[in-house]
């Protein structure tokens, strides 16, 4: 059976999170959000999330379409802001009897996040609506929105969606599964620049004949050798 995962999108809609200018944490939640969900289906992991677009969404609401989803695990994806000093990753375990194995995933998770080169400040417990899931949960901030330099880490879609594929390898570390790396077709610049093939030598067979016996293949040729012909036998299965 394939392994679930519930996605809580953090925000949307009238709801922004975090903010640093035009900067809207919801915007960045839905970016690594999408590309958590499509990474994993690409594995084969059935994914239910919260939202799809800038809409407003109540947690206590889809946490009810969750519980009856039966999820093998349940991530939330946020940003932070403090007090423009505090920089790094966090996540967030739940409290209740999946605390152990919470702890796990979130620790999964972590690493991936940590090899894009990203701090981490820890993992800490939890007392969110999602951690009352009945499976094991991960509650993620990617970093600090209003702290310049570790905005820098995450300001482009582009590096948004390395963290959700950092999230994406985790859960999958956690299942046990592997990373299946993308393929993208050739671009025309690629197929272009190939070296040009060497033009086939076409060959003409001449045909003197299909036997189901060997004995009467092995006279044939005898006939052909003793008028000139060069012959050979050869074996196919029809």
């Amino acid at each position: 059976m394939a392994k679930r995962v519930s996605i809580e999108i953090g925000h949307g809609g009238t709801d922004p999170g975090a903010v640093r200018g035009k900067i809207l944490e919801k915007d960045i939640n839905l970016c690594v959000g999408t590309e958590l969900k499509r990474q994993l289906e690409r594995h084969g992991i059935e994914v239910l999330v919260n939202r799809v677009s800038d809409v407003s969404c109540k947690v206590s609401d889809f946490l009810a379409k969750a519980r009856a989803f039966d999820p093998n695990a349940g991530i939330s994806v946020h940003a932070n802001a403090f007090d423009g000093k505090a920089k790094g990753f966090e996540v967030f375990r739940n409290t209740n009897a999946f605390k152990i194995v919470s702890n796990l995933l979130c620790a999964d998770i972590e690493a991936r996040v940590k090899s894009l080169g990203q701090t981490s400040r820890g993992i800490k417990d939890g007392n969110f609506l999602m951690s009352s899931l009945p499976c094991p949960t991960a509650y993620c901030e990617l970093g600090f929105l209003d702290n310049p330099d570790d905005y820098k880490g995450f300001d482009t879609a582009e590096k948004q969606k390395a963290f959700a594929a950092a999230y994406a390898k985790g859960i999958l570390d956690y299942f046990g599964m592997s990373w299946l790396p993308e393929t993208s077709p050739a671009s025309p610049a690629s197929e272009a620049s190939k070296a040009p093939e060497t033009p086939k030598k076409i060959l003409y067979r001449v045909v003197a004949g299909s036997f189901s016996e060997r004995a009467n293949a092995e006279a044939r040729a005898k006939t052909l050798k003793a008028k000139g012909v060069d012959c050979f036998i050869a074996e196919y299965v029809s």
